[in-house]
């Protein structure tokens, strides 16, 4: 049965903008409930802080429970983007070597990833699979949909694959003998686009590499077009979290210790990436530091021309242009997490989430719609889904807001 509150419908005062993706920590609902509130929605307002002002603006919204789900307390869960399903990393290994493929000889039984439909009035049943699957970046959608994984083999490779949604069965992508790690999967119509960061048996340089699929016969092969221009490896140059969007690629690099964000126009008909801009991130950059600034935060590129990321140095979002020289704009202070959602905005700080119509975060004119630490985890039309961290489990909530032309 759910919990009295679950299901609510808020009234927040108060305004932001924004799109992304994460946050930590255990919650408690800014809400007042009407007399005689049980599981069925009710009509509430979302307590106002000391510092807004309630004649700025309100929000509409409702919140439901949709259930519990077993969670390694670590890894960011992966979210359909029509919202219908939901991949969370049950267990994993707390081995960085092994999680970021800097090892010939990574630890087994790596971890087990779950798949949870969800359905209009809460998660169906799940698949799991394991136990040496370590959960990626993103989500296929169609046919043959379901989420990217990573599996670590004996002597250091790497293979990529898709948990299907369906059968709960893996489909291999890519399995060569090299480490390959930390895909990226576009999906234009029938097709898919993957970019990764592949390291070869014994060494240290990664290179950034593109390949094609298509959906034949109800599996993924391999386009006899679909490789794309690569970065070929150097030695001291590691690279992290790609991401193609609109022919840029972006991507995290450590080289002599410095970590860089770095652009490139990566369109088809290019030999090699041609550079467009870099960032400094941090001049103490370690490879665990560019797995924080993308893999932290779910999935961080918008479109070509905005990418999110965390900033190590000032510890919150930033976004960054890569047509731009300027430097990556920082978010609100505290910023770990932004989603758009529909004509509003979602983000959230260590304490709170906040919301407002428009595309990005205001200070000025902000709702506070719950109180404690959320992971935002999707959106999907004016619904969001977030998560409540209660140690090694997250409780899933749908976040409506209300249509427009209601307010």
């Amino acid at each position: 049965m759910r919990e009295v509150g679950d299901a609510t419908r808020g009234l927040a005062v108060t305004g932001v903008r924004a799109r992304a993706f994460v946050a930590i920590g255990v919650v408690t609902i800014a809400v007042l409930w009407m007399t005689g509130c049980s599981s069925v929605p009710t009509d509430a307002s979302v307590r106002p802080s000391a510092e807004q002002d309630p004649k700025l603006a309100s929000v509409e919204f409702r919140l439901v429970s949709l259930g519990e789900v077993a969670w390694d307390g670590f890894t960011m869960p992966v979210v359909a983007h029509d919202g219908s399903a939901i991949a969370v990393q049950l267990d994993s290994v707390p081995d960085w070597a092994t999680r970021l493929g800097t090892t010939d000889a990574p630890k087994r039984n790596a971890g087990i990833v779950t798949i949870h439909p969800i359905e209009p009035d809460g998660l169906g049943v799940p698949r799991s699979m394991g136990p040496d699957l370590l959960l990626g970046r993103s989500w296929i959608d169609g046919d043959g949909g379901g989420a990217l994984v990573e599996e670590p083999q004996p002597g250091g490779a790497r293979r990529l694959g898709v948990l299907s949604l369906a059968d709960g069965t893996v489909q291999w992508l890519l399995e060569d003998g090299a480490t390959n790690a930390g895909a990226w999967i576009a999906c234009r119509n029938d097709r898919i686009l993957m970019t990764w960061c592949r390291r070869a048996h014994g060494s240290r340089a990664w290179s950034v590499e593109q390949a094609a699929f298509e959906r034949t016969r109800g599996a993924w092969v391999p386009c006899a077009d679909g490789a794309g221009p690569a970065i070929a490896p150097v030695e001291g140059v590691e690279w992290s979290g790609p991401c193609l969007v609109d022919g840029v690629l972006t991507v995290i690099q450590v080289r002599d210790g410095v970590l860089r964000a770095m652009a490139f126009d990566a369109s088809p008909a290019r030999s090699e990436p041609a550079p467009l801009q870099g960032a400094v991130l941090s001049m103490r950059g370690t490879r665990e530091m560019a797995w924080q600034c993308v893999s932290a935060l779910g999935p961080t590129c918008t479109t070509g021309s905005t990418v999110l990321l965390y900033h190590p140095r000032f510890s919150r979002l930033a976004a960054w242009s890569p047509w731009s020289e300027a430097a990556p704009t920082l978010l609100p202070e505290g910023t770990t997490g932004m989603l758009g959602c529909g004509r509003h905005c979602l983000w959230s700080s260590g304490d709170r989430v906040w919301a407002c119509l428009g595309p990005a975060p205001d200070p000025a004119r902000r709702v506070l719609v719950a109180e404690g630490t959320w992971i935002l985890l999707g959106a999907h039309g004016e619904s969001a889904l977030l998560a409540r961290p209660r140690g090694r489990s997250l409780r899933i909530y749908r976040m409506t807001f209300a249509p427009p032309g209601s307010n």
